[in-house]
């Protein structure tokens, strides 16, 4: 089956399920267990109600057997894994008329900052579960992470080429856009150049910069800093739609009151079927961004969900999940 047959579609677009892991004690959450997996279940509860969920966990641990009881739509997938960032690990769908590619990039922990060699391997043994049996998984040595690209279903990929450039140096932009061209089967690449927000282990995923809530609109994180915003904001001022069109923009505010080593970005929100699920802090700022996003999705329930926690090992809930498109 050709890549041409398949498109990459919007995370708005309906979906089968969400795929989450399980935060375990062997993982950087040891010390925070507890806490952690309060958000995690506050996650699970906030997208059931919308469709399946499934939960990676690790072989023998039983803490999301027990967390976990009782609730419908919800399966648990004993699979091996180092951290729980599945967003950069899961795989990563192009849909057909008849048919869903689940596309397993090589993942090596953000460019080798840590242990991976367990995550890489989670998507080899998705495709012999039962509940993945309805997608076709390829494998790719080309290094891409969920949460460095964002979709609008129609060709356009939105992507940071600071992060890119950060996992292929031996490569040129044109190299690397011809390598998304052919494997996401994207007609048009729109890119950014902005270093990481401060604690960002990814090298500036384009999720917790800037994201598409339809094919015209992008809605992208204040920086905390006036030059830097600017500069984002620039950038995104330039970029252009296959029609040549510019991008209606709105700006997230920043979380005030947060550490300001850590990455706490809004625009680091979920999708889910009829939903919109967007990280809260503990910030002053928390009820505004979720305001700035319900009044643009007015169709959709959007809800902050608690990521306190997960930005405290830098990240947000949009890091933490993966949406397998239906």
């Amino acid at each position: 089956m050709s890549h041409t047959d398949h498109r990459l579609p919007a995370e708005w677009e309906h979906q089968s399920a969400t795929l989450l892991a399980w935060p375990h004690e062997k993982s950087d959450w040891a010390d925070h267990l507890d806490e952690i997996r309060r958000e995690y279940v506050a996650l699970i509860d906030a997208i059931l109600p919308h469709q399946q969920v499934v939960v990676l966990i690790q072989p023998g641990d039983t803490s999301a057997r027990t967390s976990l009881a009782g609730r419908a739509r919800l399966d648990l997938v004993e699979v091996p894994f180092n951290d729980t960032w599945c967003r950069d690990y899961g795989p990563i769908t192009l849909v057909g008329s008849e048919t869903r590619l689940a596309l397993d990039f090589h993942f090596n922990g953000w460019g080798g900052k840590y242990p991976a060699s367990l995550d890489n391997r989670v998507n080899r043994l998705l495709a012999r579960h039962r509940l993945f049996d309805r997608l076709e998984f390829r494998q790719y040595l080309f290094e891409l992470e969920g949460g460095a690209i964002e979709a609008d279903g129609k060709g356009t990929l939105l992507i940071n080429w600071h992060c890119l450039h950060a996992r292929h140096s031996h490569l040129t932009r044109g190299e690397i856009e011809h390598e998304l061209h052919n494997l996401l089967n994207i007609d048009h690449v729109v890119g950014i150049d902005m270093e990481p927000m401060n604690g960002d282990d990814t090298d500036g995923h384009i999720d917790t910069l800037a994201r598409f809530i339809s094919p015209d609109i992008i809605v992208f994180q204040d920086q905390g800093d006036s030059a830097r915003t600017d500069r984002l904001r620039g950038q995104l001022e330039s970029l252009r739609s296959t029609d040549g069109e510019a991008f209606e923009l709105f700006v997230l505010p920043s979380a005030g009151g947060i550490d300001p080593t850590l990455p706490a970005s809004y625009a680091n929100f979920v999708f889910v079927n009829g939903a919109c699920l967007v990280p809260a802090y503990g910030s002053d700022s928390d009820e505004v961004a979720r305001g700035v996003l319900a009044d643009l999705l007015p169709d959709r329930d959007v809800r902050s969900v608690p990521a306190g926690v997960m930005i405290s090992q830098f990240g947000g809930p949009h890091c933490a999940s993966m949406h397998i498109p239906a």
